[in-house]
């Protein structure tokens, strides 16, 4: 029971923190400039690979394969909580709603190995708050980055949104998450690479 209430805090000020950056982001909003160009969105937004923030101690050690399983874990919640920023800031609730409904067992397969990683990686209770502040960091970040994109932000984000709803497995999903651009994601995925 103390655990889930603990979650539903931390999500709680997830939630708090990211409508607090959607405000902020709809507060500085002002017309976008008519403006012509060429070039199309990249998608992409923001890299979503993350650093893993390091053990506490040097004590504390993981494998190979569980260093590789904890880095696609980070990433797919990485690109989630990137997803969540462009839903709020840009009105995209429906295309965050769709990549949650196809990816929810994925993305919370995710959310279980990142808590498993702090846990191990600072123990139950610092654990806890180590997992808090690096996910509300991570949105921070991300809200402003997107402040500082302007009016091309939501743009992009319309580009990484069709890029990710394309994705239909969770092996599509981790792929699409090594950082590689989505226009040779959604080509090798068409075409059986």
């Amino acid at each position: 029971m103390l655990d889930t209430s603990r979650k539903a805090t931390a999500y709680g000020r997830l939630a708090l923190g990211l409508g607090a950056a959607a405000l902020m982001l709809a507060g500085c909003s002002k017309p976008a400039p008519q403006v012509v160009t060429t070039a199309a969105p990249v998608g992409h937004v923001y890299p979503v690979a993350v650093s893993v923030p390091p053990p506490v101690s040097p004590k504390i050690h993981f494998s190979p394969a569980e260093r590789a399983e904890i880095q696609r874990a980070f990433n797919i919640i990485s690109l989630k909580s990137a997803l969540m920023v462009a839903a709020l800031s840009c009105d995209q609730r429906a295309q965050y709603d769709i990549f949650m409904t196809t990816f929810q067992p994925h993305v919370l397969e995710a959310q279980h190995e990142l808590d498993a990683y702090f846990h191990k990686a600072s123990g139950p209770t610092s654990g806890q708050k180590m997992e808090d502040s690096f996910i509300t960091l991570l949105a921070n970040n991300q809200s402003v980055a997107g402040i500082n994109q302007g009016s091309t932000f939501c743009l992009n984000n319309q580009a990484e949104y069709k890029a990710v709803l394309a994705l239909k497995t969770p092996e599509q999903l981790d792929a699409f998450v090594t950082d590689q651009p989505p226009t040779a994601q959604v080509a090798s995925l068409s075409t059986g690479q």
